[in-house]
């Protein structure tokens, strides 16, 4: 082959292959119907590409957040619906047993269907989605709580200054909580064992924490972990009993609403022992009503249910037309279990008389007709009839017959008490308990979640919040929907018809927040809509731009593919001829 000749082959090879490279190019293009794939294809073109790309992604992923959001909505809106059927009927059995046509048999039997009810609602509080409570915010904490506690609270130093906790299993040491004499406000009692519990050498070294808040009236001991092993109790200390932990109430953060029971020992108790924190062990097994611990001796004690009618009984000489109007429990933790008389000392005043323990209880009250008479955790209400208004000298009796739930049982310090699904412990604290003493167990709701919202994004700088702390739905301020139910359950099992009155109020109050709640929920749900609607429209308009950028005419590019196939079908058939005339052909 001469010089030429080479020279010829080699442009010749040069350019079939840059034939067979632009027809694999169009192959390529005619298979992914992409014009631009690399930046190497066309820089400045690559690039708006791959920016409608992300615009796109990020489009892609607000629609799923809004689905997802609009999921949890639905399903809100869904959940408060029932609500609303569960409190209508609710609100029907309070209107039904309110009447006077009812006796004691027919409120019991009424209480029963609003147990189920109370479930139902507990249940419903509860609903979760793909595991995720929907009434919560972003977690659940367990905690111990206090009872109430009147602030400023004054610590001293070797007096009432220490606390021992127990957080998630982990027993704290001694914790130290000043050094000095200090009067505190809740806040700062608060922010004190919060500061002080989170640097106990033990709890830091396990990894726990813990979040104090001043709840109203009562301190709040969160754990900062969560689920159902998630807990805290106070167990002892100094300040135990000034800080309100001497009781009060203990909950896993296994649920955003959990069942309580509030543990309260009696202020004129004469004995040392102390009292933990009550907490439900079998929700199953709750019925709701309050209990009385009462100690026979200081080695015995019994348990009573004082969810119970409250007797009231004229006097056999009384001459006057007062008749009694109705009676109930109004606050189980003060209770004494105690016989009663109320005795006019005219016409228009009376005296409470605590005839077992031979003391007055209160004195120159003035008679109002019709107006609760309340002492001692009792109601009674009095109310003049055909015989007009009470007589100097009329009288009647006051009692509270509890029902007897295990009686002559023997106290062993700290050994567990258990009733109907809920556990304390009772422990000689400055000494043993004594004959009279008593620990009230009230059963309730408490909610374990916390505040937070959960937005979701929706467009650039804007955000829909998808869901509604269980707080705000069943708790909020003023409209207790728990509460008002188990004051209903209370009020009819005791045949109290005020207090069936004053539920029928809570569960109307809550019947309205509930309705103000759904239309929140619906203009959530339309906002999600509105959004999904501008960012679909939006998608439409990148990925119109994304084709006219990326995408070719196939018509032509199959066009230009068959040329470049004959092209190279040409390329190589010269190749071969200039080869085939070569000096290589006359060597062979």
């Amino acid at each position: 082959m001469r010089v030429t000749e080479a020279h010829i082959f080699g442009l010749l090879s040069d350019n079939l292959q840059r034939a067979r490279a632009r027809l694999w190019e169009l192959q390529q293009q005619v298979s992914t119907g992409k014009a631009v794939r690399r930046a190497s294809d066309e820089p400045s073109v690559f690039h708006r590409v791959s920016h409608y790309r992300v615009s796109l992604a990020d489009i892609d992923q607000r629609l799923r957040n809004i689905s997802v959001g609009k999921t949890r909505l639905d399903l809100s809106d869904q959940t408060l619906q029932s609500v609303s059927g569960t409190l209508s009927r609710l609100q029907q059995l309070a209107v039904q047993f309110r009447s006077d046509t009812n006796g004691v048999a027919e409120r019991m039997m009424g209480a029963a269907e609003v147990q189920q009810l109370f479930a139902q609602l507990h249940l419903l509080a509860n609903t979760d989605l793909n595991g995720h409570p929907i009434f919560t915010g972003s977690s659940t904490h367990g905690r111990a709580t206090s009872l109430p506690i009147t602030t400023p609270i004054s610590l001293i130093d070797g007096s009432n200054d220490t606390l021992i906790v127990e957080v998630d299993g982990i027993l704290s040491g001694t914790i130290d909580l000043t050094s000095g004499t200090e009067s505190l406000t809740g806040s700062e009692l608060a922010s004190r064992l919060q500061s002080r519990i989170n640097a106990d050498v033990t709890l830091a070294s396990a990894g726990k924490r813990v979040t104090v808040t001043f709840d109203g009236d009562r301190l709040v001991i969160a754990s900062d972990s969560y689920g159902p092993v998630s807990q805290v109790s106070v167990v002892g200390g100094s300040s135990r009993t000034t800080l309100g932990f001497d009781g009060g109430s203990m909950t896993t953060g296994e649920v955003p609403f959990a069942l309580t029971a509030t543990v309260s020992p009696r202020s004129s108790n004469t004995g040392g022992a102390v009292a933990s924190q009550g907490r439900v062990v079998d929700p199953n097994a709750v019925t709701l009503d309050d209990y009385v611990i009462r100690f026979t001796s200081a080695s015995t004690y019994e348990v009573l249910n004082v969810t119970v009618p409250v007797t009231v009984s004229a006097g056999a000489t009384n001459t006057g037309g007062v008749r009694v109007r109705d009676a109930g429990v109004t606050d189980p933790p003060l209770l004494t279990l105690h016989q009663y008389r109320i005795q006019f000392t005219s016409p228009t005043q009376y005296s409470v008389f605590d005839v077992t323990a031979g003391t007055t209880v209160s004195s120159g009250n003035v008679f109002v007709a019709g107006a609760p008479i309340e002492f001692d955790g009792l109601r009674v209400v009095l109310t003049t009839g055909e015989g007009g208004g009470p007589q100097t000298g009329d009288q009647f009796d006051v009692s509270l017959v509890p029902k007897t739930v295990a009686a002559n049982q023997p106290y062993l310090s700290g050994h567990a008490v258990v009733v109907d699904g809920i556990k304390l412990t009772i422990t000689d604290g400055l000494g043993t308990p004594a004959a009279g003493d008593l620990f009230a167990i009230v059963t309730g709701m408490q909610y374990q979640g916390d505040g937070e919202l959960q937005p979701i994004d929706v467009g650039f700088g804007h955000t829909v919040q998808t869901n509604l702390p269980g707080s705000r739905v069943f708790a909020a301020t003023g409209t207790d929907i728990f509460a008002s139910v188990k004051q209903l359950i209370r009020a009819l099992r005791g045949n109290d018809r005020m207090g069936i009155t004053e539920a029928l109020g809570g569960l109307n109050d809550g019947i309205s927040h509930i309705g103000s709640l759904m239309g929140e929920v619906g203009a959530l749900a339309n906002r999600l809509a509105v959004g999904a609607d501008q960012l679909e429209s939006a998608k439409g308009f990148y990925t119109e731009l994304l084709s006219r950028t990326e995408d070719i005419d196939l018509a032509k590019a199959i066009s230009d593919l068959l040329l470049q196939q004959y092209a190279v079908e040409a390329a190589g058939r010269t190749l071969t001829q200039v080869f085939d005339n070569s000096l290589l052909r006359y060597l062979r």
